[in-house]
């Protein structure tokens, strides 16, 4: 059932997703009737278009960038830029309702990319927590965290208790739906913790339903309903519907947890009809993957499966990659009710792998267990036991603490039973004139046994868990090392025979001709910048193998921090490359004042603007231009590479930075490249205590913006 699974998340996305807004009816009225007769074009009808679009927010989410979008022409007419940001938040707000996630990002940024050149710090800690939603939804775990840390960062900088609380909760959602549970209560219990303190009623409704999920996961039923009630009537209080479809679809998972399959359904049913009121697809998407959950527990196989098939092409439709693997294994499961196992097993494995690779495990769990039983029933035993070691193994890392316990009480039980029929036996051999005095006796030396076996089982367990979580501990990390530097390993090797080997080849290739006379010194001038451009790129891509590889096989590198001119360190980069900007025909300029100044690793820095301009040379055609800009913002100070190049789509702005899946592209001149320098830099840039943000428009060019610290 996937409100096992996704849907206690997708509803708590939803319900912390950016700042929320609740208003009643007669405030948007009251506002759309001043803003009509308000004639004026300034800063306060932006504010007043702002103010209406937020009114609107998750009960009409077209009206809702309808007035965001006047106020965002208005704004950006008058150049007032805390109306830029908001716009575009508040646009993105109502795409993401919408489950158009890619608009719903590239709005995001650009409210983000707005805060950073106007030095607007405040906004930055909800635009991060949005994004990051977005990325939770698209299953871009990692991605997640990285945004929520920096929400959470901003949120410590400014003070802002409401954000940080949001910012817990979220990371929470993450542990959530890797199956740390009690890691993820503590996370929920602190921002229920910072809301109740603050009076922020809706915010606090919303942990009390995470915890309500929480402890339905921890099968306390009776404690997941009381939280969930608590969180309901705090919901209807504030007529907040998307909530209320959290509630219910709680309420369901409790019911199907005790095989009340009807009771279900009717709350389900009330959830869908709400959720198609306020035009919520995503939430609608699940909500009808459940009750097709609950029809195939009923055996009502037809209904079943037009359910799951309408869920997978919404969830397609938005790239909700785990909501299309939930309704992959549901068909795959009514496919093999049906007796069609050779189609229904196949999409039921596909369903599992992208679980697996999701890091989804209550689910991937769920889905093993099933498909082993399959394979069980039609006589096809290997694979029904290779299944049941992958159920296995997700049960016992959800639940292993439970079995210790639970094992540990049943040795001390078993050695206390042992004992007391020890004593039993001796008391019926003991003469009768001394049984009160032996029974005395042995009623202490009993209590002395129970108290010393406690103390030694408690001893031997607390030794065993100890040794046995060094063990598992040391074989993960060796097993991670093993696997990072065999990736490593092929990385290396990939970039030595693809791109590596070109330029050497051409070079080689040259100082032959040279030799054999094939070619005369004059000819050879001509090309000599050429030359030198093959030289720097292999030198540079030769160094960023070297910082690359020396970063993961030895850990990080202790940093010399030290007080930088951001104007030497552009100048300097700009000396290095100016021949490569020369040969394409390329303007490269900078705009940094002169005391500009940043605290980080000077040799790291210089290697990050290398080969960001490097990278924006590549990308820029003849005759373009590529800046280097930089101010000073906050406690932070931004430097910007900015060109007129190709630019980039969504799809490849998400690729640019994850890890070692590294892709070589090649550059308006045919220049090589291998990826691996801006993942470099991003690396390079978080261990300076930065931020790395990427914005590009498709045949306009890109801006990367690095932003680090300008205090100690």
């Amino acid at each position: 059932m996937r409100i096992t699974g996704l849907t206690a998340l997708a509803v708590i996305i939803c319900m912390l997703y950016t700042v929320q807004h609740v208003a009643a009816q007669n405030q948007t009225d009251s506002l759309l009737h001043v803003v009509a007769a308000y004639k004026k074009d300034d800063t306060a009808k932006a504010r007043l278009y702002i103010a209406i679009a937020k009114t609107y927010y998750l009960k009409d989410a077209a009206a809702e960038r309808e007035y965001a979008q006047r106020g965002l022409a208005l704004s950006a007419k008058l150049g007032y830029t805390i109306g830029i940001i908001a716009c575009n938040d508040e646009i993105a707000n109502s795409l993401f309702v919408q489950g158009s996630y890619d608009s719903a990002l590239y709005y995001h940024t650009q409210a983000l990319t707005y805060s950073y050149k106007a030095n607007h710090i405040s906004e930055r800690s909800a635009i991060h927590n949005n994004i990051a939603n977005i990325a939770v939804r698209k299953g871009f775990y990692t991605d997640a965290m990285q945004h929520y840390d920096s929400s959470l960062y901003y949120a410590l900088q400014t003070g802002n208790k409401t954000m940080e609380a949001r910012a817990q909760s979220n990371a929470a959602n993450v542990y959530y739906k890797m199956g740390n549970y009690p890691k993820a209560l503590s996370y929920y219990l602190k921002g229920l913790a910072i809301h109740e303190a603050k009076g922020n009623e809706l915010d606090a409704a919303s942990e009390l339903s995470n915890i309500a999920n929480v402890y339905f996961r921890l099968k306390d039923y009776a404690k997941a309903k009381q939280y969930n009630e608590r969180g309901l009537q705090i919901h209807r209080k504030l007529n907040a519907k998307n909530r209320i479809i959290g509630n219910y679809t709680t309420a369901a998972m409790i019911f199907d947890a005790q095989q009340q399959y009807d009771a279900a359904l009717t709350v389900l049913s009330e959830a869908a009809e709400i959720a198609q009121t306020v035009g919520n697809p995503f939430l609608l998407s699940v909500i009808h993957g459940n009750m097709a959950e609950m029809y195939l527990k009923k055996n009502d196989l037809p209904r079943s499966l037009a359910l799951y098939q309408q869920a997978k092409a919404a969830s397609e439709n938005m790239q909700d990659a785990e909501g299309v693997a939930i309704a992959q294994a549901g068909i795959g499961e009514v496919l093999c009710k049906q007796d069609n196992t050779a189609q229904g097993l196949p999409m039921m494995a596909a369903a599992l792998n992208s679980l697996k690779e999701q890091g989804i495990k209550e689910q991937a769990k769920a889905v093993a267990e099933k498909i082993a039983g399959y394979y069980q029933n039609i006589g096809d035993y290997k694979n029904a036991l290779q299944y049941y070691k992958v159920y296995d193994a997700y049960r016992d890392s959800l639940a292993i603490g439970q079995a210790k316990e639970e094992a540990a009480q049943m040795l001390f039980n078993y050695e206390i039973e042992e004992k007391e029929t020890e004593i039993a036996l001796s008391v019926a051999k003991t003469n009768n004139k001394n049984i009160l005095l032996i029974a005395s006796l042995i009623g202490i030396l009993l209590t002395a046994i129970i108290a010393y076996m406690f103390f030694r089982n408690a001893q031997r367990e607390r030794k065993r868990q100890s040794d046995t979580l060094k063990q598992k501990e040391e074989i993960e990390k060796q097993a991670a090392k093993l696997k990072e530097l065999n990736d490593i390993k092929d990385v290396t090797f990939s970039v030595l025979s693809h791109d590596l080997r070109s330029p050497v080849n051409a070079l080689t290739g040259t100082m032959m001709m040279l030799d054999e006379k094939l070619m005369t010194p004059e000819e050879f001038s001509m090309h000599k910048n050429e030359l030198n451009n093959k030289l720097q790129s292999v030198s540079l891509l030769l160094e960023n193998m070297l910082y690359w590889a020396q970063s993961r096989m030895k850990g990080e590198q202790a940093l010399e921090i030290e007080k930088l001119s951001i104007k030497r360190k552009a100048l300097k980069t700009m000396a290095v490359l100016k021949d490569a900007a020369m040969q394409k025909n390329i303007n490269l300029t900078h705009n940094i004042p002169e005391g500009l100044h940043a605290y980080g690793d000077a040799n790291q820095i210089d290697i990050i603007l290398r080969n960001l301009v490097s990278n924006a040379i590549k990308f820029t055609p003849d005759g373009g231009s590529v800046s280097i800009n930089g101010f000073s913002s906050g406690s932070n100070t931004q430097i910007s590479v900015t060109d007129t190049g190709v630019g980039m789509n969504n799809e490849q702005l998400s690729k640019l930075f994850n890890g070692l899946n590294i892709e070589s592209t090649k550059g308006t001149g045919g220049e090589k490249g291998t990826g691996l320098g801006l993942q470099l830099c991003y690396e390079f840039v978080q261990q300076n205590g930065g931020d790395l943000i990427v914005t590009s428009t498709v045949g306009k060019g890109s801006t990367f913006t690095i932003s680090l610290p300008n205090t100690i």
